[in-house]
């Protein structure tokens, strides 16, 4: 059923990422989907290091997704007034993020999650998140906040 529905997500981002749905979109992502899917099962069973992703990241991947939207309105503003005002508005801030162990592939497939939904807005990106701090560089366009669990940097 896991591979049933990581071929459904692949099939879904290709119809959506096609812009249009017709029979050869159809076709064709079910091919590109079918090809992805048993590239990911391959992979997965030669990985030195195993990711598991939870439920627990669709709460935090809505609300980056919801996100997305005024996020880019803010930073298309904020960079018109930058080339206007001709000054630099970007900033590197340290927000606290958890790390958790090194060697549980929930913790993996976790931080990989943030760190992906973090990179995700354009008005910020993760510099670098290190092993053994609790802690992350950001790079933002906006104001230095801090997010709301320490476990998410989205």
């Amino acid at each position: 059923m896991v591979w049933l529905g990581v071929w459904l997500g692949l099939f879904a981002l290709y119809l959506m990422l096609a812009g249009t749905v017709g029979l050869h979109e159809a076709a064709t992502g079910f091919v590109v989907a079918g090809l992805l899917t048993a590239w990911a099962r391959r992979t997965g069973r030669h990985a030195p290091r195993r990711f598991v992703l939870s439920r627990a990241a669709l709460p935090w991947g809505g609300r980056a997704l919801a996100r997305l939207i005024p996020a880019t309105g803010r930073t298309a503003l904020t960079l018109v007034r930058a080339i206007l005002g001709h000054r630099h508005p970007g900033h590197a801030v340290r927000r606290p993020f958890l790390h958790g162990p090194e060697d549980d592939p929930r913790e993996r497939g976790r931080r990989a999650c943030a760190l992906l939904l973090a990179s995700l807005s354009p008005d910020s990106f993760v510099l670098r998140a290190d092993p053994g701090r609790d802690e992350a560089l950001v790079h933002s366009l906006g104001p230095a906040g801090s997010p709301p669990d320490p476990r998410w940097l989205a």
